[in-house]
């Protein structure tokens, strides 16, 4: 006999999904969290929700401290909500580190849990190149105190871009750098060119191509840009190369991980031990929270022995919280028979009596249906989930058309993009 039908490791959005979903299902799930000022995971507490929430009260607090009290604020209540739901639903949460055992044991603290099925949610942590005191990985921007005047961001990735254009709005004199030829890899080059035009009219000094040779104690950094030698001290270094996957531990067990450090799974998410499944970071699919959610999902319905539809990894939607913020959902590639449609926002009723007209929207039509979008603008999240839902579920050009949309919206840009563009 066990004494959970269910236990998980980690409670990021992976972790504390699947929990809730089996105790919905009325399993007996135990969910494993370190520190119980991190329930929720990365995303809630250092990541996505607060990083977001600073960016959005930017636009009206330019008080640092005020931003970022009424932030945590929030997130602390959120985690709160949390923990609640997750005792009312009957999931037994335990501060402990957990080391896996067996297919069915978990121990932590010197005592043994046993389970039917177990769930590795362990997630990731910043990737580290620059291993030096002075420079400080995303979540620093919650420990300090005061607005650093200089600041140098590693790192023209999502998490770059975004911190670059908090700190910018509050007026800190903000550059990335960045080693490959452009921020962003893996978006549209057409809207990267626009967003980098923005950024410089927003005086974010951009330098790609870049190599940092050295970064002294004193915080004078070393940066090679197209055979140039510069020099620079900053009041703030901040490091944000990418993420790892959290596996090292499971390794030791021997779960099987691959050359890059991810736990591998099989479809079905199952490693290499019996009754043991990963999702989330801590594998190789796209390291974002929405994701993680949604291997839960799909998780869960295999322990229950339902049938699932395998995620299509390649139509996701990506979004970048920058300001303006950049997005893209299906096959954005340029293919033979690919119609492209554009339209701009300064089109846009909406977006232009809010002042918000900068950026415009490529849709990649084939064969009557949207194959892909990218989508560059403000507060464009909400018309990439429709775009997903059209991609994914393949509708044709005039069912669209045949949808009315409400007038004013940045949704009807689409519309008008079929219509018009």
């Amino acid at each position: 006999m066990y004494d959970f039908d269910l236990i998980i490791i980690g409670s990021g959005p992976a972790g504390h999904t699947a929990s809730l979903l089996a105790a919905k299902n009325k399993l007996k799930v135990a969910i494993f969290e370190k520190n119980p000022e991190m329930l929720g995971g990365v995303c809630l507490n250092e990541g996505c929700i607060p990083l977001k929430g600073m960016i959005y009260y930017s636009h009206f607090e330019k008080g640092f401290n005020q931003i970022k009290t009424k932030v945590l604020e929030k997130v602390k209540m959120l985690r709160n909500g949390l923990k609640l739901r997750m005792e009312n639903s009957g999931i037994k949460v335990i501060n402990s580190y957990a080391f896996l055992k067996s297919g069915n044991e978990i121990s932590a603290d010197d005592k043994v849990y046993t389970a039917k099925n177990i769930i590795i949610a362990s997630g990731s942590a910043p990737k580290r190149i620059f291993n030096q005191k002075n420079v400080f990985t995303s979540e620093k921007i919650f420990e300090i105190d005061h607005l650093p005047e200089k600041i140098l961001i590693i790192g023209g990735g999502v998490v770059g871009c975004e911190y670059a254009c908090f700190f910018n709005e509050l007026g800190v004199n903000v550059t990335i750098v960045e080693i490959l030829p452009t921020v962003l890899p893996g978006f549209d080059g057409e809207i990267l060119n626009y967003f980098l035009r923005e950024l410089k009219k927003k005086k974010i000094n951009v330098l790609t191509s870049s190599k940092i040779v050295e970064i002294k104690e004193d915080n004078v950094v070393t940066i090679i840009n197209e055979n140039n030698k510069i020099e620079e001290k900053y009041d703030l270094i901040i490091e944000t190369t990418g993420r790892k996957p959290n596996s090292e531990n499971f390794k030791n067990v021997g779960i099987e991980i691959d050359k890059d450090g991810f736990i591998k799974v099989d479809n079905n998410y199952k490693t290499n031990f019996d009754n043991v499944y990963a999702i989330g970071d801590c594998i190789n699919t796209p390291m974002l929270a929405y994701t993680a959610s949604k291997e839960a999902e799909m998780v869960i319905d295999i322990i229950l022995g339902k049938k699932i539809n395998q995620i299509n990894y390649d139509e996701i939607p990506k979004v970048v919280f920058s300001l303006p913020q950049v997005g893209m959902v299906g096959n954005t590639k340029n293919e033979e028979d690919t119609k492209i449609i554009k339209y701009f926002f300064k089109a846009n009723g909406k977006a232009f009596v809010e002042g918000k007209e900068s950026g415009f929207i490529k849709l990649l039509v084939k064969d009557n249906k949207i194959n892909g979008a990218c989508v560059l603008g403000n507060d464009v999240v909400e018309l990439l989930n429709e775009l997903s839902v059209i991609i994914n579920n393949k509708i044709s050009i005039q069912d669209i058309k045949n949808t009315i949309h409400i007038h004013p919206s940045y949704n009807e840009i689409i519309l008008d993009a079929l219509n018009y563009g």
